[in-house]
């Protein structure tokens, strides 16, 4: 009877994908680093402000934090063309949101909405790896900063930096909200098999743009490392069924909250850390639903 059991589990699991890789070559990890806003740059060229549904789950998901009398003011980093912002601002007219992204094309197409308002939106260029947030947004002046599918373009090396870069500007006990792709996606599998992968869960698409695979452990450990307190977090699973194959294949993401530890507990030395990071790095430069609309799999409404 056991052995008729191993001999029936091969055929129990179906590989949609070879796990054989070779990965991405040295020359063209360091391009794609080097070369990251020219392939943001180009994306959002062809593809203007038609690729990302608006994200009006927001609201549903997280509208909590943005409600209220008094007013909050908003982070929103990796701004793209603006599906996060124009959304909140038309649900929560007593917010202000900078918006930021290291595509001067993104931010372009921002300014250029139709909604666009000075009064309550601030749209700049800036690379969280290498600019310093607080000479465009007033230290400890942010209450929420909102991550949806952006972290996971920065190279994991670097990811370090960008949260201590909003940290700076946030307020204590300030919040920010987050959802990015998480390790098990089907596209991972698919990234794998192709030779797209770059280190360890992260990886190239077909256009040069990159994505990153967080693990819960991941996530939490980067926030916690920064100055941060998780409040929230979990892993989103979604299955899509292709009756045709005969094959389910899942859509995994995961979505948190963490909160700014009170600013008297992020020491100073710390601080300095900060701006030594950012110096060398000027210095080197001189889930509960989703759709998948594209082929390097972003979920983006």
């Amino acid at each position: 009877m056991e052995s008729n059991l191993e001999q029936q589990s091969p055929s129990q699991k179906f590989q949609i994908y070879s796990t054989s890789s070779t990965g991405v070559t040295p020359f063209w990890r360091e391009k794609y680093e080097r070369e990251a806003k020219k392939y943001w740059d180009v994306f959002y060229k062809r593809h203007q402000d038609k690729f990302f549904k608006d994200r009006h789950y927001l609201d549903k998901e997280w509208g909590q934090y943005f409600a209220g009398e008094e007013r909050r003011v908003v982070l929103e980093v990796g701004c793209g063309a603006g599906n996060t912002i124009f959304p909140l601002v038309a649900t929560y007219p007593n917010i202000f949101v900078h918006a930021c992204d290291f595509s001067q094309r993104a931010v372009n197409l921002v300014k250029t909405h139709k909604d666009y308002l000075e009064t309550c939106v601030n749209a700049f260029v800036c690379d969280l790896t290498v600019d310093d947030l607080s000479k465009e947004i007033p230290p400890s002046s942010v209450d929420i900063v909102t991550m949806i599918f952006v972290l996971s373009a920065v190279s994991p090396e670097k990811m370090h930096l960008v949260v201590q870069n909003i940290k700076k500007v946030m307020k204590p006990n300030g919040h920010v909200l987050l959802r990015d792709y998480a390790v098990g996606d089907l596209a991972q599998e698919r990234f794998t098999s192709k030779d797209q992968q770059i280190s360890e869960n992260f990886y190239v698409r077909g256009d040069g743009t990159r994505a990153f695979y967080f693990s819960e452990e991941f996530l939490t450990s980067l926030f916690k490392d920064n100055g941060f307190d998780v409040e929230e977090l979990g892993l989103c699973c979604k299955q899509v069924e292709n009756r045709s194959r005969e094959i389910v294949m899942n859509r995994r993401w995961i979505q948190s909250v963490f909160r700014s530890s009170d600013i008297s507990n992020y020491s100073v030395s710390k601080e300095l850390a900060i701006k030594e990071d950012l110096s060398q790095e000027n210095v080197k430069s001189d889930v509960k639903e989703s759709t998948s609309r594209y082929p390097s799999n972003s979920f983006g409404d």
